[in-house]
């Protein structure tokens, strides 16, 4: 992940925000169409999303959808707005379906806070399970300046990797 994190976003690399994420077996839950950046409210810095893979991904149990710059149509954040009756956060309307991360598990898909994605229903008898880890150039901070948003835990720092309060050469 550093060399991953600094080949992209530069020699100071912080981890912003990490979830597990489970689809439950037969559910049906979707997510729908948006940008990591659409949740944060307003405009910052592009951060860096990976998206690892602890299952076998497949359509069927709701891997995720990516939607590439050039078909999205934008590399800005636009405005989202709530899809009534899920709380997602809708940010592209249009009728692309996206590339379906058809992927093994210990796989990581990488992208931008800026790149369109969702999932789709986990419609098979197993868990669906998937870590994120993000990662930002910067602390990113809520919107007039005053605090943190998520997180901002040094990860690499001048091109060193911060491990326990130690840095050593990436």
């Amino acid at each position: 992940m550093a060399r991953v994190t600094q080949a992209t976003l530069g020699d100071n690399v912080y981890l912003f925000n990490e979830q597990y994420v489970v689809k439950a077996a037969e559910v049906g839950t979707k997510f729908a169409w948006h940008q990591d950046s659409g949740y944060i409210g307003h405009y910052h810095r592009a951060y860096l999303s990976c998206w690892c893979a602890l299952d076998d991904m497949s359509v069927e149990n709701g891997t995720i959808y990516v939607l590439p710059y050039d078909r999205a149509g934008t590399r800005d954040i636009v405005d989202h707005v709530v899809e009534e009756g899920s709380n997602d956060k809708v940010g592209y309307h249009g009728d692309d379906p996206g590339i379906p991360a058809i992927v093994p598990a210990g796989s990581i898909v990488v992208f931008s806070s800026r790149t369109f994605h969702r999932s789709g229903p986990n419609t098979t008898e197993n868990m669906r399970r998937s870590y994120l880890a993000q990662y930002s150039a910067e602390p990113i901070m809520n919107k007039d300046g005053s605090k943190i948003w998520a997180q901002a835990v040094p990860f690499i720092i001048e091109g060193k990797r911060v491990r326990s309060g130690n840095a050593e050469l990436v």
